[in-house]
């Protein structure tokens, strides 16, 4: 009886001190095996793991706690870290979960309305995902992760074989190494999705930039303290789950990253679990593909040709924190060529987006209480304006679906709000609220730009992992 209630005091007082103090959550590694004549120290068992080991040994995820030795990895880092020293694990397997649970109300949601480019009012899971990472030998690791708050969702699955710490080759899917803000993990967001290009913010909900996809990717860090990362793929170009590459083109891109102060904590937002010395990285993208949609036949020609479309991509962004502050900044740019000028007229992308955040400083509220604010402009297709050119014209009724919509959408959002971390990006709520202006084809002739609507959009958030 004794035992136990020292237990039940053990336990109190833990639970106690995560609601006062801030601290960092543990992640699970269910099995790990050392070296061969690796002799531990202290006793501690070379294989195995204890239950106390599996939910206080553990160092951490990186979405909560990253370990030094360890940056991230822009396609999906470690799940667990191990309880020995670094290189002593030679097999292991680690599991992780998150979920994000969310209410929404969006003003431009209309329930008289045939036709919405808004989400009505209510609670959804934004995201509940599933990831198993294990080694099998120090040059093999895998990685598999599925989202379930819809349905079944295959997101990563890929081997990763480490050669050196300067070439590391990824097979299988998991994200193309383009744009800071789609690398980040979802947990590790200052706000509470992605940029407008990137499908979070814009109400036709379609991507600009690539995701995940299936390739072939070498990466590594190069210099003192990991001054210059680098990853360089080909991908199929077809999105994930594709099971082929149908018209035997593929998407290409690569990534710079430059971290002038040393090694980065963390491929996150926010200034959380970051030391109060200043961090700086500045990253560089580019992508490009041809893709091939059937056939056209050109004015003037009697002959059909295939009617392709070259997509070309960069992007740049740069990371900043010190002291509770975080400053990021990113821009993006995408040109769009299609054979078939008639159908779809050539189109420029441009958007952009500044984010800031700080910790009060008082006591009580350190590494807890976060103040954010964000202004991200995106322009999809030069198309918004009424005295729009040739290239611009109007389109049939029946092209205002969700995926061509976004051809004259031009929008921008101003966001605010607060964020309170009680186990750093691991677990975390956020209040948000986003005035967003969206020109839209809002009139009966069909117009671009014809119209202006005001769809803001107010988001509370909360995020759990381990």
């Amino acid at each position: 009886m004794v035992k136990r209630a020292a237990l039940w005091s053990i336990a109190l007082a833990g639970v106690s001190v995560g609601l006062t103090a801030p601290r960092e959550a543990g992640a699970v590694r269910l099995w790990e095996e050392t070296r061969s004549g690796w002799s531990p120290p202290g006793g501690l068992a070379p294989g195995g793991l204890s239950l106390a080991a599996m939910f206080n040994g553990s160092v951490a995820s990186p979405d909560l706690r990253p370990p030094d030795f360890v940056p991230p990895l822009a396609a999906g880092g470690h799940v667990g870290a191990s309880r020995f020293p670094e290189g002593v694990a030679e097999r292991w397997l680690d599991l992780g979960f998150y979920a994000q649970p969310q209410f929404i109300v969006q003003t431009g949601y209309n329930l008289d309305s045939t036709s919405n480019f808004s989400l009505p009012p209510g609670v959804s899971l934004q995201r509940t995902r599933v990831v198993i990472h294990g080694q099998a030998h120090p040059l093999l690791q895998m990685r598999v992760e599925f989202n379930m708050s819809n349905n079944l969702d295959l997101l990563d699955a890929y081997a990763l074989v480490p050669v050196r710490r300067w070439l590391q080759v990824q097979i299988g899917q998991f994200r193309v190494p383009f744009s800071r803000q789609e690398l980040t993990s979802s947990t590790r967001f200052q706000f509470t999705d992605r940029s407008l290009w990137s499908g979070g913010a814009n109400s036709s909900g379609v991507r600009f930039i690539p995701s995940f996809d299936q390739g072939l990717m070498v990466w590594g860090w190069l210099g003192p303290r990991d001054l210059v990362e680098y990853y360089a793929g080909v991908f199929n170009g077809k999105g994930s789950n594709s099971a082929f590459n149908l018209d035997g083109f593929f998407l290409y891109a690569g990534r710079v990253a430059v971290n002038p102060l040393g090694r980065p904590r963390a491929l996150q937002e926010g200034a959380i679990n970051i030391s109060q010395a200043a961090t700086l990285a500045i990253g560089l993208n580019a992508a490009s593909q041809i893709r091939q949609v059937g056939l056209v036949t050109l004015p003037g020609q009697t002959t059909p040709t295939p009617n392709r479309i070259t997509v070309n991509s960069v992007g740049a962004d740069v990371f900043f924190a010190a002291r509770g502050a975080s400053l990021y900044g990113e821009v993006y740019f995408r040109d769009t060529q299609e054979t078939d000028t008639t159908a779809a007229p050539s189109t420029q992308s441009l958007g952009w987006l500044l984010q800031a955040g700080y910790f009060l400083p008082v006591p009580a509220l350190r590494n807890h209480l976060e103040v954010v604010a964000r202004a991200q402009s995106f322009d999809p297709s030069n198309c918004y304006t009424v005295s729009a050119g040739a290239e611009c014209g109007q389109r049939l009724p029946g092209s205002q679906s969700r995926e061509v919509y976004r051809d004259f959408m031009f929008a921008r959002a101003y966001t605010f709000g607060l964020n309170w971390y009680q186990l750093g990006h691991g677990f975390k709520a956020q209040a948000q609220y986003t005035i967003n202006t969206e020109h839209r084809d809002a009139t009966n002739d069909r117009r671009p730009g014809s119209g202006v609507v005001t769809n803001d959009l107010f988001t509370l958030l909360l995020t759990g992992s381990f």
